[in-house]
């Protein structure tokens, strides 16, 4: 196994800081344990995590992108929930995606219905590296309608529609916190993606992990 588990982190946004990447890495730790856990950042260090830089200035989602620097990654947005190990999806080959969970959908040049590819998790082992290389800030204006949706709606375009979605690959194992329905307090999956409001931490969901590390008994009577 040569994957590294990545994410992304750009500063001054109002959803995300330094504690959400702390958050999913003790995550990774428990269900991918061993693996190589990194975060592409602007922030010069993250405490207990280590840190590969971001070069340029793309602002909020587009920041994704220099992802495409690198091989062997396996991404996570922030907001993902793990339940149980997740070593065996590192093993993939490969440009792999998520299937939009919604219904919205693109068809393609031979009236095939395409689902997009939403960009919450996405694992490769030789990086498509011209979706980075391509990549003008001018055109983030193009990706604001429903059909071509921010860096999600770019990756697609780049990629000409021909990914592999992980649904197929691993059926029933990642779930969307909105569409499809499982068990909140013992969900029977690998890895639930979450969609803006409300975040993971924002929830009372049993198996969500609290947003800072709860002591144990002897450091709370040591106070």
């Amino acid at each position: 196994m040569s994957k590294s588990i990545y994410c992304v982190l750009r500063s001054g946004g109002k959803d995300y800081a330094e504690q959400h990447v702390r958050w999913l890495k003790r995550q990774c730790d428990r269900y991918a344990p061993g693996v190589p856990f990194i975060c592409l950042t602007d922030i010069a260090c993250i405490e207990g995590v280590e840190t590969e830089p971001l070069i340029h200035r793309w602002e909020g989602w587009w920041s994704k992108l220099e992802l495409f620097r690198f091989d062997d990654v396996f991404y996570l947005d922030l907001d993902t929930v793990l339940s149980n190990d997740i070593r065996f999806m590192l093993e993939l080959d490969g440009f792999h995606a998520l299937r939009n969970f919604g219904r919205n959908g693109i068809r393609g040049r031979l009236g095939a219905r395409n689902i997009p590819l939403t960009s919450g998790v996405m694992s490769w082992s030789r990086s498509p590296r011209h979706v980075y290389e391509n990549f003008d800030p001018a055109v983030a204006d193009r990706y604001r309608t429903k059909r071509r949706w921010g860096d999600q709606g770019y990756l697609y375009d780049q990629l000409h529609g021909e990914y592999r979605a992980l649904q197929d690959v691993f059926p029933g194992r990642i779930h969307s916190s909105k569409f499809g329905a499982f068990a909140k307090d013992d969900p029977d999956a690998d890895i639930i993606c979450f969609h803006g409001r409300p975040r993971p931490w924002e929830t009372a969901w049993p198996r969500v992990p609290p947003l800072e590390p709860q002591a144990d008994a002897g450091d709370r009577r040591a106070q």
